[in-house]
């Protein structure tokens, strides 16, 4: 059985389509559970009426995407016949198909991350993510091929760094052993640290391009949240860096990270706003001041990798 746990806030209109996919899926053996951030429409009802064994968890206020989502993984566990945890977010439409081909994809090839095959909503011939990865000049996140024309490209199922956790399947033993998301980091880069964090403790992450999706991007935020997200994104980067990063692999990329950091900080002043650059900087800065509570999450994370820290850089791309 597949635990679906969505994070909703406000999101009713999103949820209509989310549901009627759901409703349509080939696949039946799943259960809704809504982790509900204090939404002022009537999504909670909405969700009782379309799937009436659903769960709904109120959580009453906007506790962000990690938090939310936690507390549905923290019920999934009280299922004893849920076997898999698919984190969905309510700007989704699913294909007919998606459920029954990520199930036979997690038994085929024994993954223990299902990253998917993200299109656009809008422009279903256009790329919103397939896969996730680290680049290794910066260290930034990457969604693979985001705002690419889908030809093709990306058609190949291989195993990859992560999954973006929009539309992704976990098997639950991974939050049974290496914990759940990092509620600090709140919202953004959240799923890449615990890809990362799955990658040091030996757990695989399986790339299946015929489990297709299509994604609102930015569905759940408007453009005044745009400085939030840059501060949020920049103050995770440090977070997640920390927590981590193998130090070898850290002092090895130091300087590219801080060189990367130059060129970024300076494209915001050029493109965007000095306004932006400043929320920038100020997440940077936040975030090496969290750097030093997050130092007993490193050492408990590095003391426990299974893998090497070579494996590790063989993940990141250029």
């Amino acid at each position: 059985m597949i635990a679906i746990v969505i994070p909703n806030y406000n999101g009713i209109e999103h949820l209509k389509t989310c549901y009627g996919s759901l409703h349509a899926q080939t696949y039946k053996d799943f259960k809704v559970i809504l982790c509900d951030n204090g939404s002022k429409d009537d999504s909670i009802n909405f969700t009782k009426s379309e799937f009436p064994d659903s769960v709904t968890i109120p959580i009453g206020y906007n506790s962000g995407f990690a938090k939310a989502v936690n507390e549905g993984i923290k019920h999934s566990f009280a299922l004893p016949e849920c076997e898999f945890i698919f984190l969905l977010n309510n700007d989704i439409e699913l294909e007919p198909g998606f459920l029954e081909t990520a199930v036979v994809s997690l038994k085929e090839t024994n993954a223990d991350i299902l990253a998917v095959k993200m299109l656009n909503y809008y422009n279903r011939d256009i790329i919103d993510d397939c896969g996730d990865f680290i680049k290794a000049n910066g260290g930034s996140p990457l969604a693979r091929g985001n705002g690419e024309k889908d030809t093709g490209q990306y058609n190949s199922p291989e195993y990859i760094f992560g999954a973006c956790a929009g539309a992704a399947f976990y098997k639950r033993e991974i939050f049974e052993n290496i914990g759940m998301f990092d509620e600090t980091f709140f919202a953004y880069y959240e799923d890449i640290d615990l890809s990362f964090r799955a990658q040091l403790a030996g757990y695989k992450c399986y790339y299946e391009p015929k489990a297709v999706c299509y994604h609102k991007r930015g569905g759940t935020s408007s453009v005044a949240t745009h400085g939030f997200q840059t501060e949020m994104c920049e103050r995770n980067l440090v977070l997640m860096r920390i927590k981590n990063y193998p130090l070898k692999i850290f002092l090895l990329y130091q300087p590219l990270f801080f060189l990367a950091r130059l060129k970024r900080y300076y494209s915001f002043i050029r493109l965007h706003s000095f306004v932006i650059f400043l929320r920038a900087l100020r997440g940077y800065l936040r975030g090496s001041v969290l750097a030093v509570t997050k130092l007993p999450e490193r050492f408990k994370i590095q003391r426990s990798k299974k893998v090497s820290a070579n494996y590790i850089k063989s993940l990141f791309v250029k």
